[in-house]
């Protein structure tokens, strides 16, 4: 799958936030990007399609292997 550098740079502030706080929700990015945050939940939801992302039942986003790997490019 070819992505795009508008996810790359989701998955870089996930990755970021995540070392910062320890746990990432979709709202920690929407207000560390400064997107709305159905902009987030759209880009949320096709990185999980993509399987770049998981999503705990309580919200909290965790990178997949293939996610970690390009947020850290």
């Amino acid at each position: 799958m070819q992505i795009r550098e508008s996810a790359e740079n989701y998955l870089e502030t996930i990755l970021m936030i995540q070392k910062e706080k320890g746990s990432v929700r979709s709202i920690d990015v929407a207000r560390h990007l400064d997107y709305s945050k159905p902009s987030v939940s759209r880009a949320v939801s096709l990185l999980k399609s993509g399987g770049y992302l998981t999503m705990e039942e309580n919200g909290f986003l965790h990178l997949t292997e293939a996610g970690k790997e390009l947020a850290e490019k």
